[in-house]
């Protein structure tokens, strides 16, 4: 009978400090737990928590291809994980994370903040999927005082806590009427 090891427990702690490869993962795993740990257990793990929203994709690590020039097949080993942050703090913290000189940081952080974005978009009813990028657009372009204001709003809307749809349904709106002028 084999024994439970809370692998999606670990999993979330792992992510908890970085975004994590399949591959780094499975090696993390195998390292704290000490033990083999089949790629089938860790991979169900993953999808559970997929499943439930406390993580998702977002990149994928080419690097597993080891400067293979006609790849083939997509390896799960190269997807990159995250954990779901839903927190204004935390989403605050990726438009920060946007604007920093680590390039492959910035666009995770992007990349985090439409898939948070989209999700809205897709709670609030809206169908416009070119709307982030020229909010975003919009936003790096104001003043510093209006940007941090507009981004703290947006950080607000974007989480889950209460009253978040709203602000987001206006905010939706400013930058509608702005596009306009």
């Amino acid at each position: 009978m084999p024994r439970k090891y809370n692998i999606d427990q670990i999993i979330l702690r792992l992510l908890a400090d970085n975004d994590l490869s399949r591959q780094d993962i499975a090696e993390k795993i195998r390292e704290t737990l000490n033990r083999p740990v089949s790629d089938k257990s860790i991979n169900e793990a993953l999808m559970k928590l997929l499943e439930d929203r406390r993580i998702q994709v977002v990149d994928y690590d080419l690097s597993v291809y080891n400067d293979v020039k006609r790849i083939q097949s997509i390896k799960s080993d190269g997807i990159v994980f995250s954990l779901v942050k839903k927190d204004p703090f935390e989403i605050f913290m990726l438009f920060k994370r946007m604007e920093s000189e680590d390039v492959v940081g910035a666009e995770r952080a992007y990349k985090k903040l439409r898939t948070l974005f989209k999700a809205k978009m897709a709670v609030a009813g809206i169908k416009d999927y070119t709307l982030f990028d020229r909010m975003i657009h919009e936003i790096f372009l104001l003043d510093p005082k209006n940007k941090e204001k507009i981004i703290r709003r947006l950080s607000w809307a974007l989480s889950n806590e209460k009253g978040s749809l709203d602000e987001f349904k206006d905010l939706v709106n400013y930058f509608k009427v702005r596009d306009h002028y």
